[in-house]
Parts: structure tokens; C-alpha cells; sequence
């Protein structure tokens, strides 16, 4: 039978989805005990994902130094404005990449940094509803923002916490779905049929 002739309720396209929701949820549900169990392996991935990206980040500021773009070729101080910044961003993700443990606590810096800053922005912030509720998140993002500066490998380890346990949760939900998805799908297909 042919997916795309086959209906919602159809047994071809209730398997492969029940299989895929399934399939989704195992790997989700082993990330999760994989990024609690190695914490450590789990930030140096993270690192070097981020590193990665810097590189690709920086070779593009490059490329776009030299490229002309639609509106003609960019102005001296723009192309080595990007040249430096370029330059930059490629040296400090080929950094993080072969150091991860600088590349973490660059990475904890900025995160830290970056709640300060909303806790800030948010307490200045015009605000049309609850007003209690959002300078409870402003003191909330600025106290998270001040434990990860001061505390980067506590702030890392409740990073890695915080994701491993919605990868547990989220592939055990997808796993009920996947079980008893036969019982749901037949009792609907039922329903329909009377």
C-alpha cells in the first residue's frame, strides 16, 4: 500500500509512525541517561558543537570580507572590520574545539552574562500584564546569571541536569505513545466504522 493512498487511521501508516515515535523515544531516553551518566562527555560535546559553529561563523565573516554583495563591494573599514571579527571567530572555535575545558567556561561566561542582562532589561521593561511575575523572572534570570559566573562548573552541571532529564521524560512519553498507540488507533478506527 502506498503511503501517500493510505488514510490516517490505516495500519501501513499507524506502524511507521508507531515506529518512529518509538525510535524517537529510545534515542531520546539513552541521550538522557548518556548525558547524566558522562556529564562531563556531554559539556565537551556541547563545547565542540559550539566550536564548530565558530568556525563555520568565522569562515563565512571571511567569505563575506572578499565577496561582493548586491549592493557592490563593501567599504575598506567594513571588509576589515569582518577580516578581524572573521579572524576572531574562526581562532576562538578552533580553540574551543581543541581546548573544551576554556571553550565550557567561555561558553558559561557568556550564558551568565547574557541572564544578567535580561534580568536588567526586564526589570526596565514596559510591561501590559503582571507586573510581580516579571520582575520575579528579571531577579530569577539575574540571579541565574550571577551563579553562573561566579559558579560556571555548578551552572554547567544543572545545564546538564536540566536537559538530560527532559530527554528522560520526553522519551518515556514517546515510548507510552508508541505502546499503546495500537489500543488508541483501534479504538478509534472502531469508533469511526460503527
Amino acid at each position: 500500500m502506498d503511503v501517500e493512498h493510505a488514510t490516517a487511521g490505516s495500519a501501513p501508516v499507524d506502524r511507521r509512525l508507531r515506529t518512529a515515535i518509538a525510535v524517537l523515544g529510545v534515542v531520546a531516553l539513552l541521550a538522557g541517561i548518556a548525558a547524566l551518566l558522562l556529564p562531563h562527555a556531554t559539556i565537551v560535546a556541547v563545547v565542540w558543537v559550539f566550536g564548530i559553529y565558530l568556525v563555520v561563523a568565522g569562515a563565512t565573516l571571511l567569505v563575506r570580507a572578499v565577496a561582493r554583495g548586491p549592493s557592490g563591494t563593501p567599504s575598506t573599514w567594513r571588509r576589515v572590520g569582518s577580516v578581524v571579527l572573521g579572524v576572531l571567530v574562526l581562532v576562538g572555535g578552533v580553540f574551543a574545539i581543541l581546548h573544551p575545558p576554556v571553550g565550557i567556561r567561555w561558553l558559561t561566561l557568556a550564558t551568565g552574562f547574557a541572564w544578567v542582562l535580561e534580568g536588567i532589561t526586564l526589570l526596565y521593561a514596559p510591561t501590559a500584564g503582571n507586573r510581580a511575575l516579571v520582575v520575579t523572572g528579571a531577579v530569577l534570570s539575574f540571579l541565574s546569571g550571577l551563579i553562573l559566573i561566579t559558579l560556571p562548573a555548578l551552572g554547567a552541571v544543572f545545564a546538564v541536569v536540566a536537559v538530560s532529564s527532559t530527554l528522560i521524560v520526553s522519551g518515556i512519553v514517546q515510548l507510552v505513545i508508541a505502546i499503546t498507540w495500537t489500543e488508541r488507533s483501534a479504538a478509534a478506527t472502531e469508533r469511526s466504522t460503527s
